[in-house]
């Protein structure tokens, strides 16, 4: 019987790269729908914060014109790093047909889109690799493959 020292390594030299290309993927879906999400709504309105919550609260009422022209107060929750005081003005989107609004928090999307995508990449190459060589193609093929690219530079 075989100890876990020595089937491990190769185990997880043949699942790592499969593990990467999934979450790369996974990653890009998820870059995707935030900004399928961003781009359903009615777009960006101006807004200006007429109250505050307490500290521990983070909450703000905002004041702003939605796209039916009526003018709303609605109390927001928000992350946004920085503190909101009465009469700052804010970047409200809003989603009419659902009936909801929140801060404008910028380009969340682009994120998780670029990183996906170059965690797809490595994790496709290091599979394509990891194929070859449990498939019989030699360290003097790949390195003869790699020679041949590297003309290309």
């Amino acid at each position: 019987m075989k100890s876990s020292k020595s089937w491990l390594p190769g185990a997880a030299s043949l699942w790592l790269p499969l593990l990467v290309l999934v979450g790369g993927l996974a990653a890009v879906w998820a870059g995707v729908a935030l900004a399928a999400d961003v781009h359903r709504s009615a777009g960006l309105f101006p807004g200006r914060v007429v109250a505050t919550g307490f500290r521990e609260h983070l909450t703000a009422d905002v004041e702003y014109t939605g796209p039916d022209g009526v003018t709303r107060t609605e109390t927001f929750e928000h992350q946004q790093g920085y503190v909101i005081v009465p009469g700052r003005r804010v970047q409200i989107r809003v989603w009419p047909d659902e009936g909801r609004a929140e801060f404008d928090e910028g380009d969340k999307h682009t994120t998780p889109i670029v990183l996906g995508g170059l965690l797809t990449l490595l994790g496709a190459g290091a599979t394509v690799l990891v194929f070859l060589w449990h498939h019989g193609v030699g360290r003097e093929r790949l390195e003869l493959g790699w020679a041949w690219l590297s003309r290309w530079r």
